[in-house]
């Protein structure tokens, strides 16, 4: 009797212990629980507050230039303004497009080019809907937009601040649902490129990996980004003769090889292009399609004239297909080889996908040309129409 007593108070000694362990543990996690969700709460009330006095362009480097400068230029008034990839930044001389239909028609333009490197779809669409909404936009008559399909967002451009800064909810459905619309792309890039976005998102939602740059680089905001008429265009060949960064240096001298020693990759990205115009079919994007008519809406409404721009050399058989569903008035189609072939020649090439300076020339006079074909037509449907 006197040892099962003794065994009975050595288990309640044994349980009082372990009870008191466990509300001990039990109040450390409680304790640890509270403290993380209140420093997520702190952490996440910091990252919107960030958000909410941040301009929605810090991330481009190259846009934001722009806008900071036309915002302390106020005395220079634009009419006419271009948004989208390098296939913009790097290949329409604003000067040359209005002389050129300034000389044909009795509008004038006054035209700046907002293009940057890699800014592709949505971002484009981004950047252009934030830009209807402010002052910048309050003398607009002519915006242009080039036609690209949705970014499937590659590893390369993954915990990048240009790749997280313009993420949103918004964008992040419309790349769901444009990306689990083609039935053409496997299941695995579908996935990959959804939990890309997604973490992006995060990255933006957090400001995980933000403003590192601007810390570290006082350069990251460069006006040489203006260009040379400090009006957005800055051509290839010029920034590879005058850059003083190594890195960008190597990256053109390789580019500019490509077709030095296989010249023949111009020919062949022709001959691909020419086969999409030869297999036109009802294969496109409709959910980006639905974007782009909404754009020309919004844009309407604020008494501007958007255009969508299908740029040489970018036009395989889903975009093509796309131009043919936007309204006339709305897509100029600048990559058929059989109506401008010179754009395709390789003494107007920079590398296989973009022009060099000489090509510059030529393709800004003729897109001022195509322009200016739209604006008489348009014209001439509102005078008989008003008539």
């Amino acid at each position: 009797m006197e040892f099962l007593s003794d065994y009975k108070l050595h288990n309640s000694s044994v349980f009082r212990k372990r009870k008191f362990f466990y509300l001990f543990s039990i109040l450390i996690m409680k304790s640890f629980v509270t403290k993380f969700l209140f420093i997520s709460i702190f952490y996440i009330t910091i990252s919107m507050v960030i958000s909410y006095f941040t301009p929605y362009h810090w991330g481009n480097p190259w846009f934001s230039t722009k806008i900071q400068f036309l915002e302390k230029t106020k005395q220079l008034e634009y009419n006419t303004f271009f948004f989208g990839s390098s296939r913009i930044y790097r290949q329409i001389n604003p000067k040359l497009f209005d002389s050129t239909f300034n000389s044909v028609s009795q509008e004038k333009l006054s035209s700046f080019n907002l293009g940057a490197p890699a800014t592709f779809n949505p971002q484009s669409y981004y950047l252009y809907e934030k830009f209807l909404i402010s002052t910048l936009s309050r003398n607009a008559k002519y915006c242009f937009i080039e036609l690209m399909e949705v970014d499937l967002l590659g590893d390369y451009f993954m915990h990048q601040e240009r790749t997280s800064y313009w993420q949103n909810y918004s964008d992040i459905l419309f790349v769901g649902k444009s990306i689990n619309s083609n039935k053409q792309l496997d299941l695995k890039p579908k996935i990959k490129s959804g939990l890309n976005y997604s973490v992006s998102y995060i990255e933006n939602l957090l400001h995980l990996g933000h403003f590192g740059n601007q810390i570290i680089n006082s350069n990251y905001y460069d006006d040489k980004y203006l260009g040379i008429n400090r009006d957005g265009f800055f051509p290839l060949d010029y920034d590879y003769e005058t850059t003083e960064n190594e890195n960008v240096k190597i990256n053109l001298y390789e580019r500019k090889q490509s077709i030095v020693e296989k010249p023949e990759l111009i020919d062949k990205r022709k001959l691909n292009v020419l086969h999409s115009y030869n297999n036109i079919s009802n294969n496109y994007d409709k959910i980006n399609l639905n974007r782009i008519l909404e754009l020309i809406h919004k844009s309407k409404q604020k008494g501007i004239k958007l255009v969508f721009i299908l740029s040489p050399r970018n036009g395989n058989q889903k975009l093509i297909n796309l131009s043919l569903q936007i309204p006339e008035m709305n897509i100029i189609d600048m990559s058929n080889p059989n109506s401008y072939d010179l754009l395709y020649n390789y003494e107007n090439s920079f590398d296989v996908g973009h022009l060099n300076s000489k090509g510059a020339v030529l393709y800004s006079k003729m897109l001022a040309i195509e322009f200016g074909k739209k604006v008489r037509t348009h014209n001439r449907v509102d005078g008989s129409v008003n008539n």
